[in-house]
């Protein structure tokens, strides 16, 4: 499997695959932000690049 933003192989234990549990656990602005926006039903992101976007999302709220 391939994460949607960094393109690098991970294993089905280090990807999130589906954009509506990823919309439950977080709140609004970081599903606003533009990589997550552009997921598709069938991308996968992976854990990495979860925690890079969260922190970005919460470095704008300071």
């Amino acid at each position: 499997m391939n994460c949607f933003v960094c393109s690098k192989n991970k294993k089905d234990f280090e990807v999130w695959h589906n954009k509506i549990i990823i919309a439950a656990t977080y709140d609004s602005e970081f599903q606003d932000d533009e990589q997550i926006q552009k997921m598709s039903d069938n991308s996968i992101i992976c854990h990495d690049c979860i925690q890079s976007i969260k922190d970005k999302v919460d470095e704008k709220r300071k």
